[in-house]
């Protein structure tokens, strides 16, 4: 084998500092199979600035040997076995690359694997709104995304009596006649008839359409630039690289073999080459798929130059250290700090589900101390409410409902309510539930074993609640987006193969959860004994006799090496907090990256080394500069709304507004079976009746993707406008303006307790002096002042969240 090395150039880093900035090539080793392969590259220039740029185009490229390999256009080509540098210039600087050319000498023969699927999955034809839907469309079914090409080729080939093809006039197959739109297509022009893609179709069609040997499968895809990309302007483009490696080693530059689909393509296009242009403002991801096998590479767009020294943002804590600078690179001035009212209206809410007293928000406003703040986060810890919202949040994700636990929904609400009072560690709460046994009608945490009855039921739930992994998909087969197997799957559910129920006899529907230990879990087709095993590890356990082997998994799902355990509860937290996941939605997969994901390693290795202690990371996010930011938007953040760069606006829910009316008018609800003055998030279930609470999207607890809708609509409108939930706490004799007009109390007063209660804030002079005007055109002084509090329930400062 021929080899020659330039000792300075292979010694030189990936990036060499030169005038001011570095220079990176990527790949920086590759490796091509033979003669003739090839491998695109990426050169980009990172500036002292911040800023970086493709600079592909502008590169000059010094192969060492061009006997080995040789660079056109950017594209390094296979000349001969050996190995070989490559110095490359550009933007007055030089980085290097290394390539190997290996002395594989029989060509690999053809495959449809690889040779002719890839075109349905780059072209959108595979994709889950095309053919590779779950009934694919039109007769015509592919495996979504392309995972199964075996399958794909008998559609192709063989399907609907060989229809699509036709062997003796190629030219005028349906699989070439319909893409490049010759023929109507609902899918459209997939490509020209001129294109690579319709000449190797063509060519495979007049050579029989031949299915070839199957090839080795693709297992990973790997991308550059593997970091964020930054887009400053609307002409600053940037190339992706992709390289694929097959299960017997081999890699292969799959650049422009890969599918390319912009999550937001608003924001972002990329074309079939793996090109980027920037559109508009804001961050996406870029999903990049082939045979089922899946990776990104994450997106920011910024119009807006970044910010000068003078845009640095004070640290309140580790959440800022992350969160302002990547708004400063982008540009973003984030909002001003909430006032002391927003701030107090926001964290109850958020906290503890409750709008403060009127009192309260007096003793607050008041306080000269500089961390009141934190003082009260630490009080609210404290409430009983606290303990109440909390056990409801969980309560939607248990699905604690009598559809699955009958009477049981107050026991294992109560229990819950107790974990959160006595701040239960995080893992001993998920350990507790998943481990549970004994009746359902009692305190206990066996409530978790109510809405998923099956072991496939309690793998999908258990993945989804504790991990925020979506592991259905792999239900019966493999994934196709993601790593998961369906061997991962059945594992999973070969845990709970012997958690059985038994029906008790002193109550009605009450059931126990135990653990029959000679059950086994069993292949739903073959009926083959299936081994529990973790997700994403190849070796079954063993288990000694009356094991009961979710000890084992509760464990592993608990440990602080499980990379989604921590992750999935700061992730749901941080949602309940600034309204957006740092994954969103709550769906960890590689397709579906975090915005940050430096801050969501921190806050959960933070969270980890303090015990999973759900406080502390509670405190820890309520109290960053970041979370207290104002609602009010500026110029540079107006449409941010993944950068946490003000408050995200959000209507209350359902209990929380049912609360808050309630509060406000001083008129308890009254809910069926218990006294006046429960709560809404005292509730223990969905079941308890109530139109308002269901028009204003109380979730059902179906399942453990449950999630609160905030909807608005004419139905809500028309409730707080003319409903009786209203009106009739307004007029009631009973309610707080009664009992203020009772005792003499004046207009003033009266217009200030109430926004007070509302809002969390002294009245304006302003709209003091336009209500009393207001009343005093009124039929009646109570009318007036009635028409006062109607208009404030309504307005969107009372409605919303900010």
């Amino acid at each position: 084998m021929k080899t020659v090395l330039i000792a300075a150039l292979c010694a030189a880093p990936l990036m060499s500092q030169v005038a001011g900035g570095l220079l990176s090539v990527e790949p920086k080793n590759f490796v091509l199979s033979r003669s003739g392969a090839r491998q695109s590259l990426l050169v980009t220039a990172h500036f002292k600035d911040g800023k970086s740029r493709d600079v592909t185009a502008e590169a000059a490229f010094h192969p060492a040997d061009p006997e080995i390999l040789t660079v056109d256009a950017s594209v390094a080509v296979a000349k001969a076995p050996g190995t070989s540098a490559i110095a490359v210039d550009a933007v007055g600087m030089r980085a290097s690359a290394t390539g190997q050319v290996l002395n594989k000498t029989q060509d690999r023969p053809f495959s449809f694997d690889a040779d002719i699927a890839p075109i349905f999955t780059k072209n959108g034809c595979s994709g889950s709104q095309c053919h590779g839907s779950l009934n694919g469309q039109h007769g015509f079914h592919l495996s979504v995304f392309g995972y199964d090409p075996a399958a794909d080729y008998a559609a192709v080939v063989k399907g609907s009596e060989g229809r699509r093809v036709n062997l003796k006039e190629p030219e005028k197959s349906l699989i070439l006649a319909k893409p490049t739109f010759q023929i109507k297509h609902g899918g459209g022009k997939r490509f020209a008839a001129t294109s690579p893609e319709y000449i190797a179709l063509l060519n495979w069609l007049k050579n029989g359409a031949p299915q070839g040997a199957p090839g080795p499968k693709l297992v990973a895809l790997e991308v550059f630039p593997k970091d964020e990309v930054f887009l400053t302007g609307p002409d600053d483009r940037h190339r992706v690289v992709v390289v694929g490696t097959y299960a017997d080693g081999e890699q292969k530059d799959l650049t422009r073999d890969v599918s390319y689909t912009a999550n937001d393509d608003e924001v972002l296009a990329v074309d079939s080459s793996g090109l980027l242009t920037p559109k508009k403002s804001g961050e996406t991801a870029v999903m990049i798929r082939l045979f089922g096998v899946a990776n990104v590479v994450r997106v920011a767009v910024s119009f807006r130059a970044p910010l000068g020294a003078s845009g640095a943002i004070h640290s309140q804590n580790l959440v800022d250290a992350f969160t302002f600078p990547k708004m400063h690179s982008l540009g973003i001035v984030p909002s001003e700090l909430a006032t002391d009212n927003e701030f107090l209206r926001r964290v109850y809410l958020d906290l503890i589900g409750t709008l403060p007293r009127p009192a309260e928000t007096a003793a607050f406003l008041a306080d000269s101390r500089p961390d009141k703040r934190a003082r009260l986060i630490e009080s609210l810890f404290q409430r009983t409410e606290f303990a109440n919202f909390w056990a409801m949040k969980w309560g939607d994700q248990f699905t604690n409902s009598p559809e699955f636990l009958y009477d049981g929904t107050a026991y294992f609400q109560q229990w819950l309510r107790k974990a959160m009072a006595n701040n239960m560690p995080y893992d001993e709460f998920a350990r507790a539930l998943v481990t549970s046994t004994g009746s359902r009608y009692e305190e206990r945490p066996s409530g978790f074993y109510g809405g998923a009855k099956t072991p496939l039921d309690l793998a999908s739930f258990t993945s989804q609640t504790f991990m925020g992994v979506s592991l259905e998909c792999a239900r019966c087969h493999d994934h196709p987006r993601e790593k998961w197997k369906r061997a991962d799957f059945h594992g999973l559910a070969a845990f709970f193969a012997q958690v059985s129920e038994k029906n008790q006899t002193q109550r009605t529907n009450e059931v126990s959860i135990y653990i029959d230990y000679k059950k086994e879990f069993e292949h739903p087709e073959t009926k083959a004994v299936v081994r529990p095993k973790f997700p994403g590890e190849d070796r079954p356990l063993e288990f000694e006799p009356g094991e009961d082997r979710r000890d084992r998994l509760a464990a592993w799902l608990t440990s602080p090496k499980n990379p989604y355990f921590a992750p999935a509860i700061v992730n749901r937290v941080w949602k309940q907090f600034m309204g957006r996941g740092i994954v969103e939605p709550e769906d960890f997969r590689i397709t579906n990256p975090p915005t940050h994901p430096e801050l969501l390693a921190k806050l959960s290795e933070d969270f980890i080394e303090h015990g999973y202690d759900l406080r502390h990371l509670m405190r820890t996010i309520l109290n960053s500069r970041t979370y207290q930011l104002s609602s009010q938007v500026n110029e540079t953040n107006r449409d941010d709304s993944m950068e946490y760069s003000h408050y995200y606006v959000r209507r209350l829910t359902a209990e929380q507004l049912a609360d808050a009316v309630s509060e406000v008018t001083g008129v308890p609800e009254r809910y069926p079976a218990f006294p006046a003055g429960k709560r809404a998030i005292e509730l223990p279930d969905e079941e308890v009746h109530s139109n308002f609470l269901d028009i204003f999207d109380r979730p059902a607890r179906q399942s453990a993707t449950c999630t609160r809708k905030a909807s608005t609509n004419i139905t809500q409108m028309l409730n707080l406008m003319n409903g009786d939930s209203i009106n009739s706490r307004i007029k009631s004799p009973a309610g707080t303006l009664a009992r203020l007009l009772q005792a003499s109390a004046g207009d003033r007063d009266i217009v200030g307790r109430m926004t007070l209660a509302a809002l969390a804030r002294p009245a304006k002079v302003g709209e003091i002096a336009a209500i009393e005007e207001s009343v005093k055109r009124s039929a009646s002084r109570r009318s007036g002042l009635e028409d006062y509090l109607w208009a404030l329930l309504n307005s969107k400062e009372f409605l919303y969240n900010h």
